[in-house]
């Protein structure tokens, strides 16, 4: 199960991240490094796997954060969002419409 293992590799980079007692540039590019090994092995393109690492710190700038923020949580939301806009292909869904037949094709990791 390709996609079971990559929701296993990716949750344990976050745990990892988690355990780190000071969260810094090392530990999140730690985290990144873990997370882009993950999608690359599942055969995410390259291309978008570098965008998300790029957008993900640019969204994580820790120097600019004050100390009051919980580091933790902001990685964790912007991995979740650029996670997500991974999968959205910016397009409207399909709407089947009314009186008319549609074909579906579901395709999946394993064929």
């Amino acid at each position: 199960m390709v996609l079971g293992e990559l929701c296993g590799q990716i949750t344990r980079a976050l745990q990892q991240m988690s355990n780190v007692t000071i969260i810094d540039e090392k530990a999140l590019n730690d985290c990144l490094n873990e997370i882009t090994r993950a999608l690359l092995q599942s055969d995410v393109s390259f291309a978008l796997v570098r965008e998300m690492q790029s957008n993900i710190k640019k969204i994580v700038n820790l120097e600019e954060l004050a100390t009051g923020h919980n580091k933790r949580r902001i990685i964790e939301q912007a991995i979740f969002t650029e996670l997500c806009k991974m999968l959205d292909p910016g397009k409207p869904a399909f709407a089947p419409k009314k009186a008319k037949a549609s074909v579906v094709m579901f395709v999946g990791l394993k064929g």
